[in-house]
């Protein structure tokens, strides 16, 4: 036998094969990131939406823009280099921080949070979705 054959069937999988891979793939990868993706989106709509945004129409940049809302994506030393979204309002001259949310992680139960700075009132708040790792 060739050393062709030897590898070429090393590389072969069956189709049944490949959809449990890929059924396994969409479980245990693609849902609990799709799941921590949304409660990070649910993050944000709740600090633009006591902006005066309306989350539900499908212009929300220009939203911002008319509102003088900016979001960047950086990373905040003081909190041990942990990513998240800054969210600011453009004042006369300068812009206001607004809030800062966290990425979302996971806790030990599982479950997905992300945190939120409100830095005009002071407080922090989270959000908590449900078990997403089993």
């Amino acid at each position: 036998m060739s050393d062709n054959k030897v590898l070429k069937k090393w590389f072969e999988i069956s189709e049944d094969e490949l959809c449990a891979r890929m059924l396994k793939q969409t479980q245990e990868h693609d849902a609990p990131v799709q799941k921590a993706v949304a409660i990070l989106e649910a993050a944000i709509d709740s600090v633009l939406k006591k902006l005066g945004v309306d989350v539900t129409r499908d212009d929300v940049p220009a939203q911002m823009d008319a509102l003088g809302i900016i979001m960047t994506e950086e990373t905040r030393e003081e909190m041990a280099g942990l990513q998240g979204f800054f969210i600011f309002v453009t004042g006369k001259k300068e812009l206001i921080p607004h809030a800062w949310i966290g990425s979302a992680h996971l806790t030990s139960e599982g479950k997905c949070r992300c945190e939120i700075h409100l830095f005009q009132e002071e407080k922090m708040d989270e959000i908590i979705g449900p078990k997403i790792v089993h």
